[in-house]
């Protein structure tokens, strides 16, 4: 666990070997969220980058009914 303190203007760095182990780097967009007493931050992902990680994830006769990635992501987030 790596800690960080936050400035006077409410700023936070995150440690560079979390953000490299998660592929944010500068000009990254992140969303930051409230859970009950918690700050989560989580990369953004783009509609584009979120379909081409779900691709091949369903193959042709599975049971499994196709879906809409957009939707998926918008269900997901």
């Amino acid at each position: 666990m790596e800690q960080a303190k936050v400035d006077e203007k409410g700023r936070v760095v995150i440690p560079e070997r979390i953000r490299q182990k998660v592929g944010v780097g500068k000009g990254s967009k992140i969303v930051v969220k409230a859970k009950h007493r918690s700050i989560v931050i989580t990369k953004k992902i783009e509609p584009k980058e979120f379909n081409k990680s779900m691709e091949g994830f369903l193959k042709r006769g599975s049971p499994v009914q196709v879906s809409d990635p957009l939707k998926l992501k918008e269900i997901w987030s």
